[in-house]
């Protein structure tokens, strides 16, 4: 091989400053940025996807919801009443607000049952839907056992002695007049407990045919009026007080006296009868 060839090769291998000399990492830094915009635009397209279900199945519920609460199937027809003793169904769904027709799946059931809450002589109140046309309301109503009288005229009171509402003439109901002395220092402790310890001697004078009862220091005082006779006994021993008044009854009643008698007290286990 001649000097002038060998040269030549070797100047045509030698890399030049303009030539096409391959230079590590060029090509793969294009072919990599077009894979991850490929990428970008397939997660852009799944979140828009996403989107557009989420979107869709949001609307279907909207109109299934409004289909369901404006359907006549469900237009409310019948509103059932139970418990209610003074109050009549009338007043209760007057209370309630609930007009028939209502959709029944669209009635507020926690506003409802405040509506009749609202009501005095209503203790408990639960609403609850009857699918697909129908409402029920179950009331537990406060029991008076007294009449008490306010400042705002004659209520109705429980047996602890808690304000109810007033007497009106309509649905009258007698009761005893509880009466608090101003040095009695309130109503005793259990006295509810205290005339169903009366009543279950089962005597012909019962708590409830009182005609008033009235609370002094450390004792009760009952009146009968049918009987013109008046029953004290202390508050202290009240069990053992009563067990004593079913012994003078029966003793009165084996001597033909009880209708004779005007007072009966009980007081340190001794029995006083006047007549």
């Amino acid at each position: 091989m001649s000097m002038a060839l060998a040269a030549k090769r070797a100047t045509a291998a030698r890399p030049g400053r303009g030539g096409n000399a391959y230079a590590p990492g060029r090509g793969r830094s294009g072919g990599g940025g077009g894979r991850r915009l490929a990428g970008l635009l397939g997660w852009l397209l799944g979140l828009a996807l996403c989107a557009a279900f989420v979107v869709a199945v949001s609307v279907a519920l909207l109109v299934g919801f409004r289909w369901l609460t404006t359907a006549p199937y469900f237009a409310l027809r019948e509103i059932g009443v139970t418990g209610n003793q003074r109050l009549g169904a009338e007043e209760i769904v007057a209370l309630a607000g609930v007009p028939l027709g209502a959709n029944t799946l669209d009635i507020d059931i926690a506003e409802v049952e405040a509506r009749v809450a609202a009501s005095p002589w209503a203790e408990s109140v639960a609403v609850r839907r009857v699918l697909p046309a129908g409402l029920s309301i179950a009331l537990t109503e406060r029991e008076p056992r007294w009449w008490v009288g306010t400042a705002r005229g004659l209520f109705y009171a429980e047996a602890d002695g808690a304000v109810i509402a007033p007497v009106l003439g309509r649905r009258f109901t007698p009761l005893p007049v509880l009466e608090v002395a101003p040095d009695a220092g309130g109503l005793p402790a259990g006295l509810a407990g205290m005339m169903e310890a009366l009543a279950a001697l089962e005597l012909p004078i019962r708590p409830a045919d009182a005609a008033w009862v009235r609370v002094l220091a450390g004792r009760l005082e009952l009146f009968f009026e049918d009987r013109g006779l008046t029953v004290a006994a202390s508050t202290a021993d009240w069990g053992r007080s009563m067990e004593r008044l079913a012994l003078v009854w029966a003793d009165l009643v084996r001597r033909g006296e009880d209708r004779a008698a005007k007072e009966i007290r009980i007081f340190g286990g001794k029995v006083w009868v006047r007549t």
